[in-house]
């Protein structure tokens, strides 16, 4: 472009900017920054997002926290995507309050949070382990935010799970479905883990046998997850006969699947068992031999 004396615009360094800061070329996208600032073209918001995401996306919140601050200096308005990427950026990072801190900075600045920016922030105190939180913020999005959707209970069910809050979590998958939103194969994922966790193999086995029947195939994830149940509680005739079905269904496991049927063998002693599947796993191509 620029031997043919076509000069590059704000969208077209935007745009090169964005792509290296995707592969995680974060050096070369601060060159190509330098370059438009030395030609006199002024970056713009899209131009920091990008910068911002990929600082984010190589785990260098620190840096994208500078970016944030150099656009509110450089009078660059910040919009509700710079928000989002520093929300995401920060959860990832464990950093909630901050987060929790920029999401009540936007409606200081008149700035309206959207559905990624709710899930962000929700996902991200879930996962910290801040449940109460994130329902309250469940609340504020019911009052006054976007719809919540599957990703949003998606993230609460895990959170619920993981503080083994099992029947707070039925209640609220219960909820969810009664506000008319159809739960997805992994929501389902989640709900059969929680309860095989949570030591309700019985609930988890009846909602597994409905799938199918409801309209949702289980996948390799949701049969590997009722395999790992069914072993930890030393029902390893019923896991064996679940690897055995997910094949008949044209579900064929990983090496996921049996590395955990392996382990629990070999943990109760059912090491002939044990070998005879590692056995297949090689003959399949699932493990390399040394």
């Amino acid at each position: 472009m620029v031997l043919r004396n076509i000069t590059p615009d704000v969208h077209t360094y935007s745009i090169l900017i964005d792509g290296l800061c995707k592969e995680g070329k974060i050096k070369d996208a601060k060159n190509v920054l330098a370059v438009m600032t030395k030609r006199g073209v002024k970056p713009d918001v899209v131009t920091y997002n990008s910068l911002m995401d990929g600082y984010c996306l190589v785990n260098q919140v620190n840096k994208a926290k500078y970016v944030f601050n150099t656009m509110a200096q450089s009078r660059v308005l910040l919009n509700v995507q710079s928000y989002n990427i520093m929300i995401n950026g920060l959860c990832k990072s464990k950093m909630v309050d901050e987060a929790l801190s920029l999401f009540e900075e936007m409606h200081r600045k008149y700035l309206v949070p959207n559905m990624v920016t709710y899930n962000t922030l929700i996902d991200g105190l879930s996962k910290s382990k801040r449940i109460s939180c994130a329902l309250e913020l469940l609340v504020k999005m019911h009052d006054r935010g976007p719809p919540a959707n599957v990703v949003t209970y998606n993230s609460l069910l895990d959170g619920m799970f993981s503080i083994k809050q099992v029947d707070k979590a039925l209640l609220l998958f219960k909820q969810m479905k009664e506000s008319g939103i159809d739960p997805d194969i992994c929501m389902y994922n989640v709900l059969i883990d929680g309860l095989c966790r949570g030591g309700r193999l019985v609930v988890a086995k009846e909602i597994f046998q409905d799938l199918s029947m409801k309209g949702y195939p289980p996948n390799v994830r949701t049969y590997t997850i009722m395999i790992s149940g069914l072993c930890r509680e030393g029902l390893f005739e019923e896991a064996l006969a679940l690897l055995s079905e997910m094949e008949h269904n044209g579900c064929l496991p990983n090496a996921v699947t049996f590395e955990t049927v392996i382990r629990a063998l070999f943990g109760k002693d059912e090491n002939d068992m044990a070998e005879k599947l590692l056995r297949e796993m090689v003959a399949r191509g699932l493990l390399k031999r040394h």
